[in-house]
């Protein structure tokens, strides 16, 4: 059994764009790029699916324009011929011709065309490429383990800069494991243990496919070392299972990105998975029938991963592959910036009324937590750069919007815990009521301290876009600082007439939620 495992390229991405990806000769797209220009298409021939993915380009968090996928299977046959499934590469041309139209008529100049495990590796791989350039005019490459190892991990560090722990990308015919620390890549290993391998090796026996299984992870000592802090689960299976552990738990929203599970839960539940058949899957809401028959041998899979690596979690990343490819063709500068930062930025861009008005915000509030740490600092600029997520809405329904557009919006990237503080902030700028049923929902996944300081950040923006009625520099004109156990606005001479009743209240809401006591006082000069 073939084991690739020597340290990658320490972060450096070699992904290149595929020469002639893009059809030629046909459609608007070769004669006019202009109207997509500024677009990035990455098209991924996995094992199981193949999908068309259309990013704007030069984006830290990538904003997804258009995203389709097909389950073709193209890895179904792949361990008992040695060939592509026949089925699944018909269904599989018939669909990269429509992709193939469809980035003609959007005139995307930059295309990124990959097959991955099962083209790589069956006898008939080559020539299914040859069949895609002829057929839908699709310079395609395969990536080799180490590569597409590489860009999973990429990916995943492009939504979690901090990863720290090992990275597992499960697709149809393959596993990718990659060490993660201090925004790079360590060691790696590709491993032909996708679910399409286990069953096709297995017959069906449970005992057969863990063997299988534990064969190909034995060689890998590094996957224990230093019981590893986090696995970083990726792929469309390890993400299926994440969906069914959030319906099991109740869990009040169903975002995939950074949801976390302990590790001894998610190596319980895996096992518990691993042994359902898939017919019983299939009856739980929202499985396929086409995921399900895959989700047992893929819970067996990180079922023994867990048991080797015994991490404290197991985080779900929305980001792998097409992420990573994407990032790899950002600047460098880019590539640096922090993603949730970047993400509220480009928010703020689409629907503030004055987009850089939140960082006159976050200046202008910071001496009231002055005990921040630099986590929660973070929040508090995220939570002033959204400020203004909910002016278009209605009034009576601006704090609901805002909360739930943060808890739902995929340009953040935050685990579930920060997630639920941001949108808290954010309905609070919009209100001082007691939050109402489904926000007490989302109140209690914080503690109650992280709960009530959620809310006084959202009251303290929501006084400054009160005093200052969102206009820039006007709130260099006051200042707003907590000394002892009063909470002092104090407004220069000239403007303190700006401090109406609606002001008052609005200060003294803050105050109230802080603890301290409101005092209203001329600035000195």
């Amino acid at each position: 059994m073939a084991v690739e495992a020597r340290g990658l390229n320490r972060g450096k991405a070699r992904i290149r764009a595929p020469a002639g990806a893009t059809r030629t000769g046909r459609g608007p797209g070769a004669r006019d790029r202009r109207r997509g220009g500024g677009l990035h298409g990455v098209i991924d021939i996995g094992s199981n699916s193949i999908r068309l993915v259309v990013f704007e380009r030069d984006r830290r968090v990538p904003a997804v324009l258009f995203n389709e996928k097909v389950m073709c299977g193209l890895g179904r046959s792949l361990e008992q011929t040695g060939r592509l499934d026949k089925a699944g590469t018909e269904l599989a041309l018939t669909n990269l011709a429509r992709f193939a139209d469809l980035v003609g008529a959007m005139r995307i100049s930059t295309i990124d065309a990959v097959a991955t495990a099962a083209v790589r590796e069956a006898a008939d791989g080559p020539a299914f490429v040859a069949k895609i350039g002829a057929r839908c005019g699709l310079k395609v490459r395969i990536l080799s383990g180490a590569e597409e190892a590489e860009m999973s991990a990429l990916g995943v560090l492009s939504g979690i800069p901090q990863a720290h722990g090992i990275m597992g990308d499960l697709g149809g015919a393959s596993v990718e494991l990659v060490e993660l620390a201090n925004g790079k890549t360590g060691r790696h290993a590709t491993l032909p243990i996708g679910p399409f391998r286990i069953l096709g090796r297995s017959a069906g026996k449970r005992s057969a496919e863990r063997d299988f299984v534990d064969r190909a992870l034995a060689p890998l000592d590094w996957l224990g070392e230093r019981m590893p802090e986090r696995l970083y689960a990726v792929g469309g299976a390890w993400r299926a299972l994440a969906r069914l552990h959030m319906a099991q738990t109740n869990d009040p929203f169903r975002m995939i990105h950074r949801y976390a599970v302990r590790g001894s839960q998610a190596r319980e539940f895996a096992s518990l998975v691993a042994r359902q058949s898939p017919g019983s899957l299939a009856a739980l809401d929202g499985t396929s029938r086409r995921r399900a028959e895959l989700l047992p041998a893929a819970a067996l899979v990180l079922e023994r991963v867990l048991e080797i690596m015994r991490p404290e979690e197991v985080v779900f990343s929305a980001y792998g592959l097409r992420e990573g490819i994407h990032f790899a063709r950002l600047p460098r500068t880019l590539r640096a910036a922090d993603p949730l930062l970047a993400g509220c930025r480009a928010i703020a861009e689409r629907v503030a009324r004055v987009p850089k008005f939140g960082e006159e915000v976050a200046d202008w509030i910071a001496p009231l937590f002055a005990d921040e740490t630099p986590a929660q600092a973070q929040l508090r600029v995220a939570a002033c750069l959204l400020g203004d997520l909910a002016w278009r809405v209605h009034p009576d329904y601006r704090a609901e919007h805002a909360l739930t557009e943060v808890l739902r919006l995929p340009d953040l990237a935050l685990d579930h815990g920060d997630r639920a503080f941001l949108a808290l902030a954010v309905a609070g700028r919009y209100t001082s009521k007691e939050a109402p049923g489904f926000a007490r929902k989302v109140e209690g996944l914080l503690p109650t301290d992280q709960a009530k300081r959620a809310r006084a950040l959202g009251f303290a923006v929501r006084l400054a876009h009160t005093l200052s009625g969102a206009i820039p520099r006007l709130l260099r004109h006051y200042r707003l600082t907590s000394e002892g156990g009063t909470l002092v606005l104090a407004a220069e001479d000239a403007q303190s007439r700006l401090i109406g009743e609606i002001v008052q209240r609005r200060f003294e809401a803050l105050a109230d939620q802080l603890g301290l006591k409101p005092v209203i006082v001329p600035a000195k000069n």
